[in-house]
């Protein structure tokens, strides 16, 4: 009897802590374009297991083209400051000036979900780049065709 009762025990304290460890930080970004014109939003969530986060974009009235995201190291989408790669030089396996590159035909929509990750994925540079990383920087979409600044997405600091 006294076996069943500390099995039960350790039982309950095992489903209390074990899933803490398994929360995921998440946000919603916000994109406006330079004009602030409000362009939709990338709900982005940290994978558990791997430590990469990924985005479900869900972005339109995009004009034709190609584009880019960057992550940036300012403070807001006015204060964007400089490529985050330049303060922060371990992350160039992260390919940082090009998270993500997608290309906008004439419906105007980017409808898609993204996972991020290194060129190469080690145990060194997995964790670099998080939503909790992220937070309170700016992601800034670029047009590839001009390289010109078309829209910025302020990783909210809490959600």
């Amino acid at each position: 009897m006294q076996s069943n009762i500390w099995t039960f025990i350790t039982f309950l304290c095992f489903i209390y802590i074990y899933p803490i460890q398994l929360i995921a930080d998440w946000t919603t970004v916000e994109f406006f374009t330079k004009d602030k014109l409000n362009i939709g939003n990338a709900e982005g969530v940290d994978s558990w297991f791997l430590q990469l986060p990924a985005f479900k974009f869900k972005l339109k009235n995009l004009e034709m083209g190609k584009y880019r995201i960057a992550l940036y190291d300012g403070d807001s989408c006015e204060n964007f400051g400089i490529p985050i790669i330049e303060s922060k030089p371990e992350l160039s396996d992260w390919n940082i000036e090009n998270l993500v590159n997608f290309s906008i035909d004439k419906n105007g929509i980017f409808n898609s979900t993204i996972g991020l990750k290194p060129k190469i994925t080690t145990a060194n540079n997995r964790g670099l780049i998080s939503i909790g990383s992220m937070r309170g920087k700016p992601l800034l979409i670029f047009k590839e065709n001009n390289n010109k600044f078309y829209a910025c997405g302020f990783v909210p600091i809490t959600n």
